[in-house]
């Protein structure tokens, strides 16, 4: 095995576990941060989800995003590699009837989608590359890709590596920018939008056909 491929598998399994001993408290700590409403704002003046559209929340969590996209009456999928975290969607979908509108959920790595080509009319994906190297951004937006159909939106984030708490903390990988749009460029995105929300930089992008 590549050192790389051992780095990103020794951080899958870092995170799943992470995820899995904070669900139950997830949402409470996601919810009290000072960022997060600036986030959710951002994503809701980008991502105009159309009632019907099938979507798709690739490291959805507990479905903070996904929610937001059900409500619209988009028919949607989930997928994150912690099963403790899907439990506390799952819970979620039932308290507020959206039954209806979640197709699926289920567990999955980003790089390993397990749906058909040319299938989403909307994928997102946040919250979760910027705890991985850019070789793994690359592998899940390939996937990402793939499974989009051609012309359609995808969601992204990633942190603003010019952030002074960004730059603090180590956990985090700091995509140069130059290197990262010209990564999605590479793999067949256009870039439709650019937002910088609290210390995330938020993409909007389109499949290139």
């Amino acid at each position: 095995m590549k050192e790389i491929d051992r780095e990103i598998e020794e951080i899958k399994i870092y995170r799943r576990k992470f995820y899995d001993n904070r669900a139950g408290v997830y949402d409470k700590i996601w919810w009290e941060s000072p960022e997060s409403t600036e986030e959710i704002d951002g994503f809701r003046n980008l991502v105009k989800v159309k009632h019907g559209e099938i979507v798709l929340d690739v490291a959805t969590g507990t479905g903070i995003y996904l929610i937001e996209m059900a409500k619209k009456g988009a028919q949607c999928y989930g997928l994150d590699a912690s099963p403790k975290m899907l439990a506390q969607l799952k819970r979620k979908i039932e308290q507020l009837e959206l039954e209806g509108n979640v197709e699926e959920i289920r567990v999955c790595e980003a790089d390993k989608i397990p749906y058909p080509n040319d299938f989403f009319d909307w994928v997102s994906c946040i919250g979760m590359l910027e705890y991985y190297p850019i070789e793994y951004a690359d592998l899940a937006l390939n996937e990402i890709r793939r499974v989009l159909k051609p012309s359609k939106k995808c969601f992204i984030d990633i942190p603003d590596p010019g952030d002074k708490e960004n730059q603090n903390r180590d956990y985090l990988y700091k995509y140069d920018l130059k290197t990262f749009e010209n990564m999605l460029n590479k793999i067949g995105f256009d870039i439709l939008a650019k937002n910088v929300a609290a210390r995330m930089i938020q993409y909007l992008l389109s499949k290139r056909t």
